[in-house]
């Protein structure tokens, strides 16, 4: 199997903290156990040397990035990030790339000096309106005692030393914006070194996710639009192991993410691997029949 990459599923023992109608983690059930206990317990000791066996095996099969993910804010659980700090310093580091992905709600000075001294190199902001602040924070659902201004962020996000990624959710809030680079201008503002444009994904259960996402769906023309910008002002850099191409324009790495959920069919090409809360690795982030270690 060719990867690249293994999404790190951050154990959330409360609801998150969030409230995205997009979520979805709430599209299927989650039948993972989460088994991060207290350090003193012995099932501490034995799931964190289940955690690093499955790093070595990452490592074996060439994995470079992990992402810091999860069924919330990752952030909501550090002592399981110190955890895994303390993996990954007693592997001297194999992973060169760590990312967090967040919607940026708990990125305060502290945390992201946790962030730096774990080896994390590039935040991804999950971003549902870069036009407008409270359009964003409506539609994600950030509790008004969270609330933040994204330019503040982004620019705390850079100071800090971080790559930025600006990874946004392509729904019907971007129906009015008449052409491409009105985002690119937008990008450039704020600091961007990575883009992501992702379009939205839903299962088939029917769920009041799913719902809400076939009713917001982004118009295709704009989509469109926005793929043929890439390919004219843009330069082709490199192509993805799951196939996207990666274009540089105005500076910053771009990407157009169609297949946020590796849906594609059968291949020796996983997108990822997700390491779930209970210390195993699936490919599949809905079938725990997808297990391979």
């Amino acid at each position: 199997m060719i990867m690249q990459s293994m999404s790190l599923v951050v154990p959330t023992k409360n609801r998150c903290i969030n409230d995205c109608p997009f979520c979805v983690s709430r599209t299927h059930t989650n039948d993972y156990e989460d088994r991060f206990r207290d350090k003193e317990s012995e099932e501490y000791l034995l799931y964190k040397s289940d955690i690093r066996r499955r790093f070595d095996y990452a490592k074996l099969h060439n994995v470079d990035t992990i992402i810091l993910t999860g069924t919330g804010e990752a952030l909501q659980n550090v002592p399981f990030l110190q955890m895994i700090d303390e993996i990954l310093k007693e592997m001297n580091n194999p992973f060169p790339r760590i990312e967090l992905q967040t919607t940026g709600v708990m990125l305060t000075d502290e945390n992201l000096h946790i962030l730096r001294l774990m080896g994390v190199s590039t935040i991804s902001l999950s971003i549902s309106d870069i036009f407008s602040d409270e359009s964003n924070l409506k539609i994600i659902g950030v509790h008004r005692l969270l609330q933040f201004k994204l330019d503040e962020i982004c620019k705390k996000i850079k100071d800090k030393g971080f790559n930025l990624r600006l990874s946004l959710n392509m729904t019907d809030v971007y129906n009015h914006i008449d052409h491409p680079f009105h985002f690119f201008n937008k990008f450039v503002e704020l600091g961007a070194n990575q883009v992501t444009f992702r379009e939205m994904y839903y299962s088939n259960n029917d769920t009041d996710e799913d719902k809400w996402i076939k009713d917001h769906l982004i118009n295709p023309t704009i989509l469109s639009d926005i793929k043929r910008y890439i390919r004219i002002e843009g330069k082709a850099q490199y192509i993805l192991p799951f196939g996207a191409t990666v274009y540089t324009i105005h500076k910053m790495s771009t990407v157009v993410d169609d297949d946020c959920m590796d849906d594609k069919g059968v291949s020796d090409i996983l997108k990822y691997l997700i390491l779930r809360e209970d210390g195993k690795i699936y490919t599949d982030w809905g079938d725990e029949g997808s297990l391979i270690f």
